[in-house]
């Protein structure tokens, strides 16, 4: 790794390099499968277009893997907290609205998505946020919490998460419950072994 270790480290600036070097406790690659079944669901569901968010959208394969039918009838926005990551998103989905920041920092609007849709960062800690702090939230969870404020009643959040998810304390399930309604889950298979 020493070679490309050099090579990276000469082609982005200090903070990027910091920013990269962060993020890749959290940063996760999307296998193709999984994101096209996601959208066969969504599909399966009625979903044919509409205010699309990705809130962790790294280089946004959830954008560029996302049916024609809806892609054509939707609005895209998305959130990176990596600015490399982010600026290659922003080029490859010009028609998008990109913002490079963390999600509890972005300019997003309450109730204005019809998908929120994404392979959110894991996390025992999650952000400082006022509005979602009392519930003490692991950092999925808090996105999904923050999610569901940008969805629109009736709209839908596709989340790829850990099984700590659903194996969270009480008080965390407990405040997703009282936000929104589980229309499925699927565990996924363990590939490590």
């Amino acid at each position: 790794w020493g070679e490309s270790y050099r090579q990276l480290k000469e082609l982005l600036t200090p903070t990027e390099w910091e920013m990269a070097r962060d993020s890749t406790i959290n940063a996760h690659f999307t296998d193709r499968r999984v994101i096209d079944a996601m959208w066969r669901a969504l599909d399966n569901m009625g979903f044919k277009g509409g205010r699309v968010l990705e809130p962790a959208m790294g280089a946004g394969h959830f954008f560029g893997l996302m049916p024609d039918i809806p892609m054509r009838a939707s609005e895209l926005f998305g959130v990176e907290l990596d600015s490399v990551s982010g600026g290659l998103s922003q080029k490859l989905y010009p028609d998008a609205q990109v913002q490079i920041s963390g999600f509890e920092k972005a300019r997003l609007p309450d109730s204005a998505f019809d998908l929120a849709i994404s392979n959110v960062p894991f996390s025992e800690v999650g952000p400082y946020d006022p509005v979602h702090d009392k519930a003490k939230l692991n950092l999925h969870n808090y996105f999904f919490a923050k999610a569901l404020d940008k969805v629109r009643p009736g709209g839908v959040v596709a989340f790829i998460t850990t099984a700590h998810t659903m194996e969270s304390s009480a008080p965390q399930r407990a405040y997703l419950a009282e936000r929104a309604d589980l229309i499925g889950a699927v565990r996924l298979p363990n590939m490590s072994n």
